[in-house]
């Protein structure tokens, strides 16, 4: 059954592609016409012999305003999620190419318009306050036209025929009518017509291979980087009071690398199920991003640095009234799991502890009593965060403190909001059979004084817990998500119980079916594996 969407929704999407197109428009058209008034040989013309002979119309200032009108509406005229999706990621990569294209070549328009002296005269005044003649190649107005046709073609669902002709021979008329008035207003010339023709083709190619939304976000900061620092070193260059010839130059050269940047974030996103830890986000062996991974993805990694801080700074004020909000759940008396966000280095020792001697049913111990027993610890990290570098090198310093405690650290990236039915099966799979790998070989490994694995002086003989921590950057939805897979797969949970498991033990967890799919959570509870922690 097909979903219908809210209209919260809708206008949340309204919003975001109003917002996204007024910021972009408004800010070609500003340096547009600064570049103008400081060197008019760079703002091209246009104009062919063929729009000397196109009439200005002064009644088409009518159709011509229909465009917004038609833009806002739509957004309520479509019936299905799937149609609103479409329709938003239209317009959203129209409106950032064209804008993109305005500002690598600014054109105006090359005639002087003749001033109505009847009825239509207020909505030329009225457009020539908020629509100055740049912003030429391609006309978004053609763009949008032909974007929103296709889109609203199929909203009517009336089984008469006549109606749903006499629908869309009104649909067609009316986008017709917007697209020729670009020309007929005397707003555009003819190749800004057929370069938004060219691009409305092109985005209707592309709407229908975009994977979701994330890649249009990711695709849209790309540009209005792009663009706020370029066209700020522009005005740094040639308005400001103290101006540096190279300033333009350098500003060009960050913008550029902002948008390889998210575009190729963006890309990453399209994959279908990749492994992305070698084509993109590729990390040492202790869980640090390298130094070709930072070449790549710089602005990325600065700002997912930044948002982890403050992560963290959130998940310690949340947790002030129950400082150890993140407490292991026991497999059985000899594996835990925890998932966490990734931890400040100060926070690491403490966290640690609790895990493996106070969340348990036995008695606090510190951990130099702890020392003393015959109990060890393996600790599993596996670091679920592509973004930035994990805490397992830390985590690894603060167990070797005073514990017998030693650290594996296992990877599987995971981009941020990507839907968790993103990773093929058999990542997962081999994952967790790297996890049943190293606790098998922990339980029949001897354990002895002599073992470097283990802090010197502890006992020859004794017994082992594991504790598997999957992290993620700041939130935890990555990370519990994972583990939830991680104990359907061990049979810890079913189908039938891992909701309500979330709800016990992460209540503040979100979620959603598009994230942790129903069905990805069948295919890996029915997954016959070979062992079982279970049924140790």
């Amino acid at each position: 059954m097909l979903q219908t969407p809210s209209n919260l929704t809708r206008f949340k999407h309204l919003g975001l592609a109003l917002s996204i197109f007024y910021l972009l428009y408004n800010l070609t058209t500003v340096y547009s016409v600064s570049l103008y008034t400081l060197y008019p040989s760079q703002i091209h013309n246009l104009a062919t012999p063929f729009d000397s002979i196109i009439p200005f119309i002064p009644a088409m200032i009518v159709p011509y305003s229909w465009s917004l009108v038609l833009f806002v509406i739509s957004f309520f005229l479509v019936r299905t999620s799937i149609q609103l999706s479409l329709l938003f990621y239209r317009l959203i990569l129209a409106t950032v190419f064209a804008c993109l294209i305005f500002y690598l070549y600014p054109a105006r328009f090359s005639y002087n318009r003749p001033t109505p002296d009847d009825w239509t005269q207020f909505g030329y005044q009225f457009l020539q306050l908020v629509d100055k003649p740049f912003n030429q190649l391609p006309s978004l107005h053609v763009s949008y036209a032909m974007l929103l046709g296709v889109s609203l073609w199929d909203v009517v669902a009336s089984k008469k025929r006549w109606v749903l002709m006499l629908y869309r021979l009104l649909l067609t008329g009316i986008c017709t009518l917007i697209a020729l008035s670009t020309v007929l207003t005397y707003q555009h010339h003819l190749l800004d017509m057929f370069g938004g023709a060219v691009l409305a083709f092109t985005v209707l190619i592309l709407s229908n291979r975009i994977r979701n939304a994330l890649v249009i976000k990711h695709l849209t900061l790309g540009v209005i980087g792009f663009l706020l620092i370029a066209i700020a070193g522009f005005y740094f260059a040639n308005m400001s009071m103290i101006a540096f010839e190279s300033i333009e130059p350098l500003a060009l050269i960050i913008a550029s690398y902002w948008l390889i940047s998210f575009t190729m974030l963006a890309l990453a996103y399209q994959q279908d199920k990749p492994i992305r830890d070698i084509r993109w986000f590729q990390k040492s062996s202790s869980g640090r991003l390298t130094v070709y991974t930072w070449m790549k993805f710089a602005p990325i990694i600065i700002i997912y640095n930044g948002m982890s801080f403050l992560g963290q700074w959130y998940f310690k004020v949340f947790s002030k009234s129950q400082k150890y909000s993140l407490t292991p759940y026991a497999i059985n008396d000899k594996v835990k799991v925890v998932a966490s966000p990734r931890l400040m280095q100060t926070d690491l020792s403490s966290h640690l502890t609790y895990w493996l001697f106070v969340s348990s049913s036995l008695e606090l111990r510190s951990p130099l009593e702890s020392n003393r027993t015959s109990v060890h610890y393996q600790i599993i990290v596996v670091d679920l965060a592509a973004e930035i570098s994990s805490h397992a090198h830390n985590l690894e310093i603060a167990a070797n403190g005073s514990m017998n405690a030693i650290v594996h650290y296992l990877y599987l990236p995971l981009l941020d909001l990507q839907p968790l039915n993103d990773v093929s099966l058999q990542d997962y799979i081999n994952l967790f059979k790297q996890i049943e790998a190293l606790i098998q070989s922990a339980e029949t490994q001897p354990i002895t004084a002599n073992n470097e694995s283990w802090v010197e002086g502890s006992q020859v003989e004794g017994s082992l817990i594991t504790l598997i921590n999957f992290h993620c950057v700041m939130g935890l939805s990555r990370s519990i998500g994972v583990q939830v897979l991680y104990l359907l797969y061990c049979g810890t949970l079913t189908v039938y119980n891992y909701q309500s498991w979330i709800e016990q033990h992460y209540p503040h967890a979100h979620l959603k079916d598009a994230y942790l799919p129903k069905s990805l959570v069948e295919t890996i509870a029915n997954y016959e594996s070979v062992t079982s922690l279970t049924a140790s």
